[in-house]
């Protein structure tokens, strides 16, 4: 699959394939093919569903989700 990252060091992002079955593995080594820094993954969501509102769990002190 593919994944986003962003490097801590120059702000650069990649795109970075990493087999299902190697991710745990593997994220936390990627490194920045610009500057060689250190990469964080970026998470994105193309769902329906959004996070924010009073209705999802812990918000306002709701347990609703």
């Amino acid at each position: 699959m593919k994944y986003k990252f962003e490097c801590t060091q120059c702000g650069a992002t990649e795109e970075k394939e990493i087999a299902i079955s190697e991710y745990d593995e593997q994220k936390e080594k990627q490194t920045c093919s610009r500057c060689c820094g250190n990469m964080k993954r970026v998470i994105e969501w193309s769902g329906i569903a959004e996070g924010s509102g009073a209705g999802w769990y812990g918000k306002n002190g709701s347990n609703v989700i």
